[in-house]
């Protein structure tokens, strides 16, 4: 039985039936991951640049700084509201 068939009988599984993004969906979510990974770059840059006395008076801890200078870009919990 050919596919048209089946998914006229009703009869498809559901990898069929679930839709893939379209290109330009796919094209913008592109875009916004690159966007992001820029910006967060350019966060981490401006943070490592700061002086640790500073990056404390913001909230950051010791394990975050020394996390934000080997790379990582970790809010202070302060500011993402974890406790």
């Amino acid at each position: 039985m050919s596919t048209l068939a089946l998914r006229l009988a009703g009869d498809t599984t559901s990898a069929e039936t679930e839709a893939r993004p379209g290109l330009i969906t796919r094209w913008i979510e592109r875009w916004r991951e690159t966007r992001q990974a820029r910006a967060e770059a350019a966060v981490r840059a401006y943070l490592a640049d700061m002086p640790e006395s500073r990056l404390a008076d913001l909230g950051f801890s010791t394990d975050d700084i020394l996390a934000l200078h080997a790379g990582e870009l970790r809010l202070p919990r302060t500011i993402t509201g974890g406790h």
